[in-house]
């Protein structure tokens, strides 16, 4: 009888991982991880919290990881990537680790530079912009990519969040969170030299944009309000309980909200009123999206790594035929006017990473098409214009160090 439930016990744990693997796929594994971030090419960046102090990255989606740090002072608490794809790395108390190269090489922003505070986040703005939040010390400015900080803003808090509006540059969003000081959400309209607020009393560890006034917050306040602002951050509503204490957040291609933090990964199909397990239930922290893919930053000896997602069912991205393109070529949509949607087909020669982006004719980006690691070959994908107004706008591709752009007509 005890072989029977032994056996059993093994059928049923072998049967949970399959059916887990089915969603999550860890990667790392046993590597207790906590920063996530993603360049403007798609790859990805994971930094450690624990026992090894380590940078990695990949630029085929997960499949592989590369070692960009084999052996930091500390943990890495945050990391970010400029419009140059200069590295940045929040090392607690060894400062701000930088790259020029990819990762290949790094120079110390020593701690002396941010008053010998301990460094807890960072962000990239406009051109040369960096921004670098402290443990009790508030926000450094530079403006100079990161060669000087000689502004600094917030004095005496300790900034666990830095984002900058993906819509405007010049606004930079800020999340406090201490167990003796302020808590709070802070913003600054002038690219990060002063800042106001703050505008909630919940501590503030991801801060989530859908448009230009619609933000999202997750917090580890007790109670664990999910919060929502309609006003641009300066007036703040519950809209549901989050599942547990958050510290990572992200939005999928679709707009579905994730939430990462103490009880797994949750997600939201409409707007955080409610969440849902996704299958993952080891302790996390910091979570991005790249196309269909969700990377979460898992705690843990044996659960913790990046696990993976990929949501197939969020791509409208068809491959034509089997046949390799010869070069990179984007087609003109069609039908064109359109209206309510239009096809785009787009070749790609080499497997790589590819991004095929809508703009407005102010240059403003209104959706992100295919955002993803694709194989070479002839590939169309639909847009819909719901919602939008009449009128001229650009769509274009992006793969590597080619870039096409098209225009397409609107007429309602």
């Amino acid at each position: 009888m005890k072989k029977l439930i032994t056996l059993s016990l093994i059928l049923f744990v072998l049967t949970a991982n399959t059916l887990l693997s089915q969603t999550w796929v860890q990667t790392l594994n046993g590597i207790a991880m906590w920063s996530m971030c993603k360049d403007v090419q798609g790859n990805v960046y994971a930094g450690t919290s624990g026992t090894v102090k380590s940078i990695y990255k990949t630029t085929n989606a997960g499949q592989n990881w590369v070692t960009l740090i084999p052996s930091g002072v500390t943990n890495f608490l945050s990391l970010a990537v400029d419009s140059l794809g200069n590295i940045y790395a929040a090392n607690v108390s060894n400062g701000v680790m930088k790259s020029t190269d990819g990762g290949n090489n790094w120079t110390n922003i020593p701690i002396s530079t941010f008053n010998n505070k301990n460094v807890e986040s960072v962000a990239c703005g406009k051109n040369g912009y960096v921004y670098v939040g402290c443990i009790s010390g508030g926000i450094f400015r530079s403006t100079d990519y990161g060669a000087t900080f000689p502004d600094t803003a917030l004095s005496g808090s300790t900034i666990v969040t830095l984002v900058v509006d993906k819509y405007n540059p010049n606004i930079v969003y800020a999340g406090a969170s201490s167990t003796t000081g302020t808590n709070g959400f802070f913003m600054s309209t002038n690219s990060g030299l002063s800042f106001t607020g703050y505008y909630t009393a919940y501590s503030c560890w991801g801060v989530l944009q859908k448009t230009p006034t619609e933000l999202y917050m997750i917090t580890t306040t007790t109670g664990t309000p999910f919060s929502k602002s309609t006003d641009g951050g300066y007036n703040w509503s519950t809209v549901s309980s989050q599942p547990g204490a958050m510290r990572g957040s992200s939005l999928d291609a679709a707009g579905n909200i994730y939430i990462c933090g103490n009880g797994g990964v949750f997600k939201s199909t409409n707007n955080g009123v409610s969440f849902n397990n996704t299958g993952i239930t080891t302790s996390g922290n910091q979570i991005v999206c790249v196309g269909t893919r969700m990377f979460a930053a898992m705690t843990g000896t044996t659960t913790g790594g990046v696990w993976i997602f990929n949501d197939t069912t969020l791509t409208g991205i068809n491959l034509i035929g089997n046949i390799t393109p010869k070069d990179f070529e984007l087609k003109q949509n069609y039908p064109n006017p359109f209206n309510p949607s239009t096809s785009i087909e787009f070749s790609i020669p080499k497997d790589g990473f590819v991004s095929v982006k809508v703009f407005d004719i102010i240059g403003r980006e209104i959706k992100n098409l295919v955002n993803e690691f694709l194989k070479a070959g002839k590939y169309s994908v639909r847009f819909r214009g719901d919602g939008l107004s009449s009128g001229v706008y650009y769509y274009k591709l992006n793969s590597g160090l080619v870039g096409i752009q098209k225009v397409m007509v609107l007429i309602k």
